[in-house]
C-alpha cells in the first residue's frame, strides 16, 4: 500500500474506532508530533492509546484530499465535534518499512483566529459574517 492509501486508511480507521486496522498502518517505532500542543507520541502503542483514550464523543472525522508519493503523504482532515465546532487538520507522514513512521499533525479550530489588523482587504472574503 502506498503512503497516500495508508494515510487515508489510518484516519478512516480512527473515525471507525477500528484500532486493529489503525495499528496495522503504523510502524512499531512510529513518532507523531502535534506542534499546536507541543505533544510528541513515540511508538505505535502510544499513538493508538492516545487515540483510543481520547474523550468520547469526539465527533465526525472526514478525510478530504490526500496527496503523496510512494513513501510519503499529506492529508487534509475535517472534524466536527458534537456541538458543531469545526476543526481542521493537516497531516504529513513518511513511511518506513512500508508503514507510517514519522508524522506531524497541525490542528486548527475553524473560525477561531482573528486576522491581523489591516490584513482584510477588498480581496479577502470575511467568512465570519
Amino acid at each position: 500500500m502506498d503512503a497516500a492509501e495508508q494515510v487515508r486508511a489510518l484516519y478512516e480507521a480512527y473515525q471507525q474506532r477500528d484500532w486493529e486496522r489503525a495499528t496495522g498502518c503504523l510502524h512499531p517505532d512510529a513518532v507523531i508530533e502535534l506542534p499546536a500542543t507541543a505533544e510528541r507520541l513515540t511508538g505505535r502503542d502510544s499513538v493508538i492509546e492516545f487515540q483510543r483514550e481520547y474523550p468520547e464523543p469526539w465527533g465526525d472525522l472526514s478525510v478530504g484530499r490526500v496527496l503523496g508519493a510512494a513513501d510519503q503523504a499529506a492529508a487534509e482532515v475535517a472534524i466536527v465535534d458534537p456541538s458543531g465546532q469545526q476543526f481542521g487538520m493537516a497531516a504529513f507522514w513518511r513511511q518506513r518499512d512500508g508503514l507510517l513512521a514519522d508524522g506531524v499533525e497541525y490542528w486548527v479550530t475553524v473560525g477561531r483566529d482573528t486576522p491581523a489588523a489591516g490584513r482584510l482587504t477588498a480581496f479577502v472574503e470575511d467568512r465570519q459574517t
